[in-house]
């Protein structure tokens, strides 16, 4: 997506809020905290409600907006603006500083923009082997030393080739993402 159609995309606040509730909940609002479909919009705050289970909330009920429990909560920069600086990040081929967000997006201080970079890194982080589509390439190495370089007590004349090394195995999808990961073994099975 191009910046331009970005900014057609999302000309305002309510259509980045539009976009997000329906990404976020495609079959219908519910709770975050209890996943109840029981929810009651606030009718003079667009995109909030109000779950009134018993067990969540307790007898005024747990409020809730479209932001709650995502990476924007508690953000005093409007929805536009994440929007803007996770398209320049993901858009980027070799990542992008906070200083260069600072001064593409206006920001006063550099911190505002690291924080933004900082929430939507974590958000991207994920702990599993991502999934790779179509055609994906495979390959491991050893990461580590040569044995001559180490210092003479430290030499082992039994670590010849792989031996105590690190084994990393490597995924890359063709025109896509590239995924590195430790190994145990580099056999056949693993």
């Amino acid at each position: 997506m191009t910046l331009k159609e970005h900014l057609e995309k999302f000309p305002d606040e309510e259509s980045c809020k539009r976009y997000l509730a329906a990404k976020r909940w495609p079959n219908g609002v519910r709770c975050p905290k209890c996943g109840s479909e029981k929810v009651f919009h606030v009718t003079h705050r667009p995109f909030h409600w109000v779950c009134k289970q018993r067990d969540c909330g307790g007898r005024n009920g747990y409020r809730f907006s479209v932001i709650s429990g995502t990476v924007f909560q508690d953000t005093k920069r409007p929805l536009r603006e994440w929007f803007t600086v996770a398209l320049l990040m993901l858009d980027a081929k070799k990542g992008i500083s906070s200083l260069n967000v600072q001064r593409i997006m206006g920001f006063k201080k550099e911190k505002t923009a690291w924080y933004m970079c900082h929430r939507i890194r974590a958000a991207m982080k994920d702990k599993e082997f991502a999934k790779l589509m179509g055609v994906v390439e495979i390959d491991e190495t050893f990461v580590g030393g040569k044995e001559k370089n180490k210092h003479l007590g430290k030499r082992n004349p039994h670590n010849t080739a792989g031996n105590g090394k690190a084994i990393v195995i490597g995924a890359i999808a063709r025109k896509g993402n590239v995924v590195a990961q430790m190994i145990q073994r580099a056999d056949r099975d693993t």
